[in-house]
């Protein structure tokens, strides 16, 4: 299948034509073209084909609109993402299909996830550089790192400038206006995006944290970065997946310098709630890196437990023209507010060290009153993990840091930075609400850093339990509960036979308040926001405002009822001119959040009075601290769920090994009682015992008497049985050994007449031999002819005379030795017949020693037949000598041949003329 055909096949699904396949059908051909494709050489000119395909598809065939077509489409693409190179999808596929993907709420959730399937294909990095020798490769590597990163960045340029931010009061003020579709779009907007960057973040850690690093620097930003790590690290995959990369980052360092150096209480409040969850995180996950970070902790909780609360801004931040008056009743107006409000000035002034680079954050809302960030919980977990630390800190806070070579963040050193007297006694109401730690008697603050924590085997809700213990209130409830516990189990004892263990019921625990800090802010919105001149005032609850207040901080399921088509416009009546000290403090009222239609119908944002605006932004400030609580509430609820669940299996554990071990303190009672029973009954069987015994000794006795006759007529028997035992054993001998004499005399006599039938053939070859012999002499004396022949020729082979001389003489030599091989031979002969009669006569002395057996005739043979065995070796070796001559003498007669038919070709031989005389030549 082609590229071209899965295009056709997709328009035919998108165009819903009657032949069209269907869409599982569709997926499959696609992963089917994917397996053939993905590892061919061509994959390149494939996935290019096919984008343009598929770029063709999207132009002419899909409707963005309808969520039909898109969902097919990003299934399409999802299937396709392993051959279609990320590029593409950074490039081309995010602005065209996944980003209004992203956007529509309509949209399906494996739709969803497909988009965000793809981004996060995209954002995979490429190999590392040492892995691939190509530079072509290393360079095409580069430049798709750097896409992939400015692709990172420009995610997050659209979560920090496009999406939704709910602490900017442009943005909260453009939602009132939106209608509930495109309010519903962007949520769905921010909420993938957000998706897509934490599941980033928990896949490559390094790379978005890195990324949050650099946007960090932007003070306009960190309260949203800061609503995002909140998310990030409230995820359950966080501690295992990117809790130690966060901790040597040099994004915590960035998060404390903003607790230390911003003004924001709205900022800190949610980097309190983020550094709260990581500290339980890096105890478990990355200790070292926390014990390093624990100084600038310190600082930063200095710098929270002396934060100061900032007042309500009043009619002395207005304009004239914003109050509506005239600029003199303006100043009139401003001097009747009380100069005390100025010392609560919360600024943190002190000039930062310039190489630090760190451009302070100041208020957030302006206008709003700023309550002081809640310190508890982080010093909860601070003097839970480094309780002698903390406490060195807090009682000597410079020297403290001067101990441990800290440098001033400051210009300034630390003894101008730090006020020690305000430190002290505002740590005071914290060490009050905590009971003493157990470490403070056996360690010092030194030897706490050196020596194992004493929760490196502790688990994450394991540590957030120990530290809620370590809380005033929750440490008497706990003694309270385990008293209760304690009297119930004494005044209800568990039977022997327990029954199956069922899980204790959980009453319903109230809805705790809220906190200080967001009752305080609720007060102070209420306490000074002015009040409009009206002829008829809007009545509004302040129990209502609170329950409210309460049942969204507790995460329970609401209903909204009577919903506010429209803002009052009461509300935006213009205030009165009188001065806001003479106004009783007794009428305070709140403005509800701004409903979807709250701004239709206006012109222009001018038309918005200020207190209004003081109202929008403190409620905004306060929706956010309560979302962040929330968070933080919903992990640590999360958290001791978990050890809760865990405590409990132990509780049921150490129970079922209570009645374990009542169950056996029971059966040792009966065991015992049976013991004693057993042993009375021993006692019983000894006694008789003893007296079977006496009777036993007595008949033992005629028994032994008994016994000692019968060994004596035993002891007779055993004599002739031995005896006859031994008689038998020397016949059994006799027979063995005539077995063996005549087993070997027969095997002589077969081995002598195999070594005849041996012979026997050598003897042939030696009539062989003979036959051959005379045939040599035959041809020798043709040889003789020849060589009378050729002395015939003496005269013409004058010059050859003495080379046939010698010759002749070795011919003398071989008739001499032949002549002496003749006589050999002859002697062989008539040794052989001698043999032979020798043999006859041993054969027939066998026959007369099997007639007639005899050791003395035994013996006879034995010698006879050694000496001939002994004769008929040597006649071996001497046949195999005369061979040996004899293929020598044949090898001389052959070179012999050679050397005389050589001198005869190279000589012709002249016709004899019979006047030459013959010469006698005898050989």
């Amino acid at each position: 299948m082609s590229a071209s055909d899965l295009s056709r096949q997709l328009r035919l699904v998108l165009e819903h034509a009657s032949d069209a396949p269907s869409v599982p059908s569709l997926l499959e051909n696609i992963d089917a073209f994917v397996r053939d494709h993905r590892d061919s050489p061509d994959a390149g000119a494939i996935a290019l084909q096919l984008e343009e395909e598929l770029q063709n598809v999207n132009d002419n065939a899909v409707n963005h609109s309808v969520c039909s077509q898109l969902e097919v489409f990003l299934a399409v693409l999802y299937h396709l993402r392993t051959l279609l190179p990320p590029l593409s999808v950074i490039s081309t596929w995010f602005d065209l299909v996944i980003r209004p993907a992203l956007r529509e709420p309509k949209l399906s959730t494996p739709a969803v996830n497909h988009a965000k399937e793809l981004i996060l294909a995209a954002l995979e990095p490429p190999p590392s550089d040492s892995e691939e020798p190509d530079e072509e490769k290393r360079a095409e590597n580069d430049r798709r790192r750097e896409k992939v990163g400015n692709f990172r960045r420009r995610l997050m340029d659209y979560y920090l400038l496009d999406a939704y931010n709910e602490s900017s009061g442009e943005d909260v003020l453009e939602w009132a206006s939106l209608d509930d579709i495109t309010r519903e779009k962007k949520a769905t907007w921010k909420a993938n995006l957000e998706d897509v960057l934490v599941k980033t973040g928990l896949q490559r850690p390094n790379a978005l944290l890195t990324e949050l690093y650099h946007c960090y620097a932007s003070p306009t930003s960190r309260v949203q970065l800061l609503l995002f790590l909140n998310s990030y690290t409230s995820q359950a995959e966080f501690p295992d997946a990117a809790a130690a990369s966060m901790a040597s980052h040099m994004l915590m360092h960035a998060l404390l310098y903003s607790l230390i150096f911003d003004n924001s209480s709205t900022l800190c409040t949610i980097g309190l709630t983020v550094l709260t969850k990581l500290l339980p995180i890096f105890a478990v996950k990355a200790g070292e890196d926390l014990k390093r970070l624990l100084p600038r902790l310190l600082i930063a909780l200095a710098r929270i437990i002396c934060w100061k609360q900032r007042p309500l801004s009043t009619l002395r931040d207005l304009s004239p023209e914003q109050l509506g008056v005239d600029p003199e009743v303006a100043k009139d107006l401003n001097e009747d507010i009380p100069e005390e409000e100025d010392d609560l000035d919360n600024t943190n002034k002190l000039p930062i060290r310039p190489d630090l680079e760190w451009n302070r954050l100041e208020a957030v809302f302006s206008g709003t009153s700023s309550g002081i960030p809640p310190p508890h919980q982080f010093f909860a977990f601070l003097y839970y993990l480094f309780p002698c630390n903390t406490l060195r800190f807090l009682r000597f806070p410079v020297s403290y840091l001067a101990d441990n070579n800290v440098e001033s963040l400051y210009t300034v050193d630390w003894e101008e930075a730090l006020d020690e007297d305000m430190i002290r006694s505002k740590s005071e109401p914290l060490l009050r609400g905590h009971v003493l730690h157990p470490l403070l008697i056996w360690r010092d603050a030194a030897s706490e850093l050196e020596q194992p924590d004493f929760w490196e085997q502790y688990d994450i809700p394991q540590i957030v339990g120990e530290c809620t213990m370590l809380d005033v209130r929750s440490a008497s409830l706990g003694l309270r509960e385990q008293g209760h516990m304690f009297a119930r189990s004494n005044s209800k004892p568990a039977p022997a036979t327990q029954q199956p263990i069922l899980p204790p019921i959980v009453e319903p625990i109230p809805i705790p308040a809220l906190s200080s800090s967001a009752e305080s802010s609720a007060s102070s919105v209420l306490a000074h926001i002015p009040a409009p001149v009206s002829p008829q005032k809007p009545r509004i609850s302040l129990q209502e405002m609170i329950s409210t207040s309460i049942a969204l901080k507790s995460g329970l399921e609401v209903e909204i009822v009577d919903p506010t088509p429209t803002w009052p416009m009461s509300l935006f009546h213009q205030p009165r001119t009188g001065s806001p000290s003479h106004e009783p403090h007794s009428s305070r009222t709140a403005t509800p959040a701004p409903d979807s239609a709250s701004f239709r119908g206006r012109p222009s944002d001018d038309m918005i009075p200020s207190h209004v605006g003081q109202a929008i932004a403190e409620l905004q400030r306060e929706v956010l601290l309560l979302r962040s609580d929330l968070n933080l509430e919903l992990w640590i609820a999360r958290e001791n769920v978990r050890h809760i669940g865990r405590l409990y299996h132990d509780r049921v554990l150490s129970r079922n090994a209570e009645i374990e071990r009542q169950g056996l303190h029971n059966k040792m009672k009966e065991y015992k009682a049976e013991v004693h029973r057993l042993q009375k009954e021993l006692k019983d069987h000894k006694d008789q015992t003893s007296t079977m015994k006496n009777q036993y000794a007595d008949y033992n006795q005629k028994l032994q008497d008994k016994l000692r006759d019968l060994r004596a007529e035993k002891a007779s028997w055993v004599a002739e049985a031995a005896a006859m035992r031994a008689a038998d054993k020397e016949a059994k001998a006799t027979f063995v050994a005539q077995g063996k004499l005549l087993a070997e005399a027969t095997n002589r006599v077969f081995q002598l007449e195999t070594k005849i039938k041996e012979n026997a053939h050598k003897i042939d070859r030696l009539h062989d031999y003979e036959r051959q012999i005379e045939q040599l002499i035959r041809m020798q004396r043709l040889w003789e002819t020849d060589v009378h022949q050729l002395n015939e020729q003496n005269e013409y082979l004058k010059v050859f005379t003495s080379k046939y001389r010698k010759m002749e003489l070795q011919l003398e030599t071989f008739e001499k030795i032949q002549a002496q091989m003749d006589d050999n031979a002859r002697q062989h002969r008539q040794q052989m017949q001698l043999l032979e009669a020798r043999l006859a006569f041993a054969q027939k002395q066998l026959e007369n020693a099997r007639k007639i057996p005899s050791l003395a005739d035994l013996s006879q043979y034995r010698d006879e037949s050694t000496r001939l065995s002994q004769a008929n070796e040597q006649l071996r070796e001497e046949n195999s000598e005369l061979r040996d001559e004899v293929e020598e003498l044949r090898a001389m007669i052959e070179s012999l041949k050679a050397r005389i038919a050589g001198n005869r070709d190279a000589l012709a031989s002249p016709r004899a003329s019979p006047l030459i005389p013959h010469a006698n030549t005898s050989f």
